[in-house]
């Protein structure tokens, strides 16, 4: 179930390289329907939307390729549900500050929260009672 957790999140993750290309026109059209108003022309904007869709794109084609070994991750996975943590709280708090509207920063928080959860439980149940973790005494 993790492997199709991870190959789901993937493709997600992986569609955001479409915006990478995607016009500034179409791009306004996005975020005035989304009810963020026009987007801002300077050049840093379209710095930043783009990089962050070729990082999201990066992170789904890391994501697919821990997929087809999640045995061998599952340590690298262990680390990430932490760090997500920490990601989750930092993204909802910015929503709060900025501020993002009311239904984004629901939708968001209960989006991100809800895969950090998944992530969590899933990495648990991939782990066997019997398997020795990293740093334990193997059975004599």
């Amino acid at each position: 179930m993790l492997i199709w957790f991870f190959r789901l999140t993937a493709v997600m993750l992986l569609a955001a390289a479409i915006a990478i290309f995607l016009p500034r026109a179409w791009m306004n059209i996005v975020s005035e329907w989304l009810g963020l108003g026009e987007l801002p022309t300077a050049p840093l904007m379209a710095y930043l939307t783009r990089s962050v869709s070729a990082l999201y794109a990066a992170i789904g084609a890391s994501f697919w390729f821990m997929s087809r070994d999640v045995r061998r991750y599952l340590p690298l996975l262990r680390f990430l549900i932490p760090v997500t943590l920490v990601f989750d709280v930092t993204i909802i708090t910015l929503d709060v500050l900025i501020p993002m509207p009311t239904a984004w920063i629901v939708g968001e928080s209960l989006a991100i929260l809800a895969w950090t959860a998944a992530l969590w439980w899933l990495v648990r149940r991939c782990e066997s009672p019997d398997e020795p973790r990293p740093g334990s005494p193997l059975p004599r």
